[in-house]
């Protein structure tokens, strides 16, 4: 009965340690765009994904011309 309680005790106190150390890495942000820089230099990108992002970018067309540039002949 006794070793329950001490374990008891013991899973309490790992838990606040838990606790403590989540308090100590909050960080506040000024604005939303803070935080969106220091997540996405924090966050590494998933292999796959670079490469299907890379291969999609490498696909976008050139922009149509403008119309007075079709008119005008520039």
């Amino acid at each position: 009965m006794n070793n329950k309680s001490l374990r008891k005790q013991e899973e309490k106190e790992q838990a606040l340690t838990g606790q403590e150390s989540q308090r100590q890495s909050v960080r506040e942000f000024a604005s939303v765009e803070e935080m969106l820089r220091h997540d996405a230099l924090h966050t590494p990108v998933p292999p796959a994904i670079e490469h299907r992002l890379s291969e999609s970018i490498g696909q976008v067309p050139a922009p149509p011309r403008p119309w007075w540039r079709k008119l005008f002949g520039s």
